[in-house]
């Protein structure tokens, strides 16, 4: 069975920007914290599943990254470097491994650069900045 395409997202994006995990707690979130207005982080909203010309063998599915931080330039680096490590992931095909699921990833495509949703000026947050990336991904079962 192809795994949860979100939690395999999550993996990737600790796994390659290891600095967003700091003393075993990770800042890649599916939903945001509750300490949201305190951190610099990054939160995956995915699909689960998707189209595939061969459901029966791999998934495809879209997904979001929205990168938060305290700064614009920040949360615009955030979005540019998650960018970049799925890019990566999938190159390297990713393995994502628990006790009952197991995939690798393949096939990334940007679908929406990462861009300006929010900033300080124009959102009720004023010490909040979030860029939003649009993506798809491929994912497979290991066999």
């Amino acid at each position: 069975m192809t795994p949860d395409p979100e939690k395999a997202i999550i993996a990737a994006l600790e796994h390659y920007l290891p600095d967003l995990v700091q003393g075993g707690q990770s800042r890649v979130f599916p939903v945001a914290p509750n300490n949201w207005d305190k951190l610099d982080f990054l939160v995956v909203r995915a699909t689960q599943g998707g189209a595939s010309t061969l459901p029966h063998l791999w998934a495809t599915c879209f997904f979001e990254i929205e990168a938060f931080a305290s700064t614009r330039g920040d949360a615009s680096l955030l979005a540019r470097r998650a960018s970049v490590a799925m890019s990566q992931a999938a190159r390297d095909n990713f393995r994502y491994e628990t006790e009952t699921e197991a995939g690798y990833l393949f096939r990334f495509r940007e679908v929406n650069a990462p861009s300006l949703i929010y900033d300080g000026l124009s959102s009720k947050h004023g010490d909040r900045d979030m860029f939003q990336g649009t993506y798809q991904i491929s994912l497979r079962p290991l066999r």
